[in-house]
């Protein structure tokens, strides 16, 4: 009689079942929250590196533009410099071909 008196009544055994039935979803989807949350922070750093390797890219391509620019600017200016070198060179020839038809005219002249 003494293992009856502290036998729990069933409808009290069954609100415990029905409690800890209760804690162990609640567990249940605190494992769910935690690994989602780990699987979003994975996603988040792979998205993260791929950003960075994309800003990585972008300036290493601005720096290839930026070279590939300041190469056309050489090339425009060492055109410019032989342009100015040529004019400068007919100058000099033409100036010279004056200076010997002066001399003439005064050779003729004297």
């Amino acid at each position: 009689m003494a293992a009856e008196h502290w036998a729990e009544p069933p409808e009290e055994s069954e609100r415990r079942s029905d409690a800890l039935d209760q804690r162990e979803k609640a567990l249940a989807r605190r494992e769910a929250d935690v690994r989602r949350r780990e699987w979003l922070a994975g996603r988040r750093g792979r998205v993260a590196d791929q950003r960075e390797q994309i800003a990585d890219e972008r300036e290493q391509l601005a720096d290839e533009r930026e070279g590939t620019a300041a190469e056309r600017e050489r090339a425009r200016l060492r055109r410019i410099d032989e342009r100015v070198k040529r004019t400068r060179a007919r100058a000099n020839r033409e100036q010279a071909e004056v200076d010997r038809e002066i001399a003439e005219s005064e050779r003729d002249d004297a």
